[in-house]
């Protein structure tokens, strides 16, 4: 089975979740609550994943999809953003790479095999109460890619190419990275 054919199954049935949720709160749905309603909407769809309520905080990989080759998930929630100069594109923060002591182990522990696709929640800033599902292939996005520089101050370091990333040193050295939405895979309004 083709990760397209499970996601056109999946659509209608996280809509409904997503709209359930909104049922109730008013805040974007974002985090182990994004991954949580993601996992829950792959179950009624039909598929069971690897998905455990445990807050990983774990580089990459959030759930797979049982008996799917290749179908392990890192969910993100995202926000969209257009770059001075830029195109259209969905900003999203990643893993913190603090335990990592130079730019080059930062970007080898970023690149390492954690995961096949990102699925991203993406929503405006201030958030209007709809979404698109961002789906692409992990590997579309590997800073190993990017050219990389420090910026002036020394406090961040920033990756330029067919996206753009950054390391911001004062934020844990946590990964932001924004990625074209011509890049992207596959994507989903999810309007409530």
């Amino acid at each position: 089975m083709s990760l397209s054919t499970i996601i056109e199954t999946l659509i209608p049935v996280l809509t409904t979740h997503i709209r359930k949720y909104h049922e109730l709160f008013t805040q974007p749905l974002i985090a182990e609550f994004w991954e949580e309603t993601l996992h829950n909407a792959f179950v009624d769809s039909g598929y069971n994943t690897t998905w455990k309520p445990d807050r990983s905080h774990k580089v990459g990989e959030d759930m797979r999809i049982e008996g799917i080759e290749n179908s392990r998930i890192s969910c993100k929630s995202g926000q969209f953003i257009k770059p001075r100069g830029g195109v259209d594109s969905v900003k999203f923060n990643g893993s913190r790479t603090t335990s990592q002591k130079t730019l080059q182990d930062k970007i080898d522990h970023l690149c390492g095999d954690h995961d096949d696709w990102y699925f991203l929640l993406a929503k405006k800033k201030p958030f209007d109460k709809t979404y698109k599902l961002i789906i692409f292939e992990s590997s579309k996005c590997k800073v190993n890619k990017l050219t990389w520089s420090e910026n002036e101050s020394g406090t961040q370091f920033i990756g330029t190419g067919d996206f753009q990333a950054s390391i911001n040193q004062s934020m844990s050295s946590q990964l932001w990275t924004t990625f074209p939405m011509n890049m992207v895979t596959y994507q989903y309004d999810i309007a409530l």
